[in-house]
């Protein structure tokens, strides 16, 4: 079943297409992270969060184009074909990579905390973060665990740099270099011209 969900059977369905991706996981991811927003209800968290890019956006602006770059290299090394459904899935991969950042690194902690504690409230929001993934994506328990251990990652990068777009970034190569194509790609050959 490829490499984004776990094997299925019976009446569960597979993910295995790009359309199931974005309405079981994007949507859903989506949808989270409006939540959130609007339960925090506290907009200077996100703008105290968003200093280092507010500061310096150009700087922003060229580690993304070096890591599309990078992403062109490693299509091309892994023989996928470059065309306009990638472009869509690497497009797909920085929006769930800013909305989860914000859901499950920003927004959740905050909310938790007053109830639980900082570090708890962390704990319990990669622990939904990686939860929501067996479900969304029908990861396998495994898979989750390294969600959940990423996100930790994550959650200590953002409380040790203040950074959010940073972390986005984090995540979104992250993301790519476990699933860089969509479910169901098909590799293009490429023929190798030589002239003599």
């Amino acid at each position: 079943m490829g490499r984004l969900q776990r094997d299925y059977a019976g009446a569960v369905a597979p993910v295995s297409t790009f359309l199931h991706v974005l309405y079981r996981h994007g949507l859903t991811m989506g949808i989270f992270a409006c939540l959130t927003a609007w339960l925090l209800a506290t907009p200077a968290v996100f703008w105290d969060a968003m200093a280092y890019f507010s500061a310096n956006p150009a700087k922003y602006a060229l580690a993304l184009l070096a890591i599309l770059g990078f992403f062109y290299v490693v299509l091309l090394r892994k023989g996928l074909t470059l065309n306009r459904l990638q472009g869509m899935w690497v497009a797909y991969l920085l929006y769930i990579s800013i909305v989860e950042e914000l859901a499950f690194r920003l927004f959740l902690p905050l909310i938790l905390d007053s109830s639980t504690g900082l570090i708890q409230a962390v704990v319990l929001s990669n622990l939904l973060f990686a939860g929501l993934h067996y479900f969304t994506l029908r990861w396998k328990w495994q898979n989750c665990l390294f969600a959940f251990v990423g996100g930790i990652g994550l959650s200590r990068l953002l409380d040790n740099s203040g950074d959010l777009v940073l972390v986005i970034l984090v995540h979104f190569v992250a993301t790519f270099l476990n699933t860089p194509s969509q479910p169901g790609a098909v590799k293009e050959v490429r023929a190798v011209t030589s002239e003599g």
